[in-house]
């Protein structure tokens, strides 16, 4: 998520970051800002927006940490409140992008897909099974969340492929 969206802020776009994993929360961790308010806090409190949104040290990016950990994150995500805030933040970005805990353990992710233009799955690569992707996608589909694409991570580059490229990339060099 940390990655995707700097790319995207260093093409001019504005980014709004939101750490919607509200059971594990890690971007305050990447981005290296307290988690004693933020998402939790702003809909469960009377807090405006202003108040939780956070620059990064990364020109158009801005973040909105978890916060407290909540007794009850689907009921958050799912609420009237997160609704408009997503709306109202929609105005405010280009981009809006949400880190949410695995959605074949936990139903969250589901439950905030019903209200976003679309997911991009991550999958572990060399790890994930195949059986696991095609349980995914028929929730996303069941639900018709939109799938926008897929990210592999943590996906072993075989050396010879390496080699190749290095030759290729040698040979183009000295021409």
């Amino acid at each position: 998520v940390a990655n995707l969206a700097v790319t995207l802020a260093q093409s001019g776009k504005t980014v709004l970051v939101v750490d919607a994993d509200l059971r594990r929360p890690r971007q305050h961790r990447l981005f290296k800002v307290k988690n004693t308010f933020g998402l939790t806090t702003y809909l469960t409190d009377s807090v405006p927006v202003k108040d939780v949104v956070k620059p990064t040290e990364i020109p158009n990016l801005f973040l909105i940490n978890a916060g407290p950990i909540p007794p009850n994150p689907a009921e958050l995500l799912g609420s009237e409140k997160m609704s408009r805030f997503i709306k109202m933040m929609a105005e405010e970005c280009d981009y809006m992008v949400f880190d949410l805990p695995p959605m074949l353990e936990i139903s969250d992710a589901l439950v905030l897909g019903a209200k976003v233009d679309g997911m991009v799955l991550v999958v572990w690569g060399d790890k994930t099974s195949r059986e696991a992707l095609k349980k995914a996608r028929e929730k996303l589909d069941l639900l018709k969340v939109r799938t926008l694409g897929v990210i592999i991570n943590n996906v072993t580059v075989p050396h010879h492929g390496y080699y190749y490229y290095k030759d290729y990339y040698h040979h183009y060099h000295r021409s």
